[in-house]
């Protein structure tokens, strides 16, 4: 089973599959993060940004 992060969007709470994640990027304020998905996807974070960076870091296996 693939893990989910739940995520809040300009849209709405979305789900994205961790495993679809190829790259994120926060900017140097810490307001803003995007997440660039295996489907060209893009999502720009707007809630609990260092939460879901502190998240991705984790999984990703970055300090």
């Amino acid at each position: 089973m693939s893990k989910w992060i739940k995520v809040t969007t300009e849209g709405g709470i979305t789900r994205i599959r961790m495993d679809a994640i190829c790259a994120y990027q926060a900017s140097d304020d810490g307001k803003k993060l995007l997440i660039y998905t295996k489907d060209n996807s893009l999502f720009e974070i707007t809630d609990d940004i260092m939460s879901t960076l502190g998240a991705l870091d984790s999984k990703f296996d970055l300090e």
